[in-house]
């Protein structure tokens, strides 16, 4: 396919419509590599230059995203989630509130001894035991979150992570234990750069920024339930606080 090289409206920009249409018309979704920049001056017979500048636009814009030694790929738009004192929303929710479909995906289910910090949220006394749990939060099956939770062995005995496949936490805790959250909670974020561990389960570059977001989550009687640590793939996110 040509470009109109007669037409007023620069190269670039006419190669920037027309991959902003494929990726509407979904012939590109979200997570979805581009074709290289070879490929696609070749198939619309212009500069390597001239995609290069496109590519670049389209990145600055948030509809693609470099990844070095990898690609270019088609970036997801953004989750809009609440993390306020009295409305705090999970990530299954603020997914469907979005539009899209959230998934998960267990990493480990393991028992540990708590840290005084985890101890002394907790209340912790005789049985210091903790589930600690690792997994990888999707919307329409990109990753988006790496998060480990921190829930006393007491509160959740006999956990499978099994229950957690593919599952909502918060639910899982309704059904299969009667546990209520608060909907009130204390959370905090700061902003740090991948590590290297946990990059390729997120697809994103070493050194690439993420957000971190502990949650210190009380039940609907405001005892302390559990702690939520979340890497947050931060172009595909954010956060209302």
């Amino acid at each position: 396919m040509e470009l109109d090289k007669n037409s007023q409206l620069p190269l670039y920009s006419q190669l920037m419509k027309e991959l902003k249409e494929q990726i509407q018309n979904g012939k590109y979704k979200p997570g979805d590599q581009i074709p290289t920049e070879i490929q696609l001056s070749e198939t619309y017979q212009v500069s390597r230059i001239t995609v290069r500048r496109t590519i670049e636009e389209l990145c600055a814009q948030g509809v693609l995203v470099k990844r070095q030694g990898k690609g270019t790929f088609v970036e997801a738009p953004r989750i809009y989630r609440k993390i306020e004192n009295d409305n705090n929303m999970s990530f299954s929710e603020a997914c469907r509130m979005n539009g899209r479909r959230p998934s998960s995906h267990i990493i480990s289910c393991t028992v540990m001894d708590a840290e005084n910090w985890q101890s002394e949220f907790l209340k912790l006394s005789d049985d210091r035991r903790l589930y600690h749990i690792e997994r990888v939060l999707l919307a329409d099956d990109l990753p988006i979150i790496y998060e480990h939770i921190y829930i006393p062995v007491g509160r959740v005995p006999d956990l499978q992570a099994e229950q957690l496949e593919n599952g909502s936490f918060t639910l899982m805790l309704r059904e299969e234990y009667h546990i209520e959250e608060s909907e009130k909670g204390r959370s905090t974020v700061e902003a740090r750069l991948i590590p290297k561990e946990i990059s390729e389960y997120l697809k994103m570059n070493v050194g690439e920024p993420v957000m971190i977001l502990t949650s210190y989550i009380n039940d609907r009687e405001e005892n302390p339930l559990y702690i939520s640590y979340e890497i947050i793939a931060g172009g595909r996110y954010r956060i209302s606080i």
